[in-house]
């Protein structure tokens, strides 16, 4: 079963329980995924000059959450990432907006986003410097997950943060 007969499938069921609590672009993206490689972003013709046999292939939707068009993108970003990566262990670390303010949230995305990441980052640089055993600068890639895997509103942020850091005034690796 593939990720289109799963929305197909559960389409309606997910609607009448999460329609209030899903935002525009995510029902965007649904939609999206729904009518890609069909009708509705059109046709290209593909002939072959050797044999005149044809063949007709529908575009794709492009949209940025579409497992079918960022497949390939997706591959080639990992790609890059793994090439970036240290010789060391890596941690995670999740950084979660408190209950009470989930609902300031939702209603200031962009704002409170940008706020859990700064706060976040902050934290984790403020940590590296301090440590008098490191005394160095951190470094990491953070992600936004805004909600649970029970699809409950629930933003945090996961950073991913060598075992390491650059102690610029040594100009040393720990």
């Amino acid at each position: 079963m593939n990720l289109i007969s799963i929305i197909e499938q559960y389409q309606q069921d997910f609607y009448a329980k999460y329609d209030s609590r899903i935002t525009h672009n995510q029902k965007k993206a649904l939609g999206a995924m729904l009518s890609c490689r069909t009708e509705r972003y059109g046709k290209m013709q593909l002939k072959c000059q050797s044999c005149d046999h044809e063949e007709y292939s529908f575009h794709s939707c492009g949209h940025r959450s579409c497992h079918n068009c960022q497949h390939h993108e997706t591959s080639r970003w990992l790609d890059r990432q793994n090439q970036k990566i240290l010789p060391v262990d890596y941690f995670m670390v999740t950084f979660t907006l408190p209950f009470e303010l989930r609902s300031l949230a939702w209603h200031n995305q962009k704002e409170v986003y940008q706020a859990l990441f700064s706060s976040a980052i902050s934290t984790l640089k403020t940590f590296g410097v301090n440590d008098k055993n490191l005394g160095a600068d951190i470094g990491g890639t953070a992600v936004l997950h805004t909600h649970s895997r029970r699809l409950d509103y629930h933003p945090h942020v996961h950073i991913i943060i060598p075992g390491g850091c650059l102690n610029r005034k040594r100009k040393q690796y720990h």
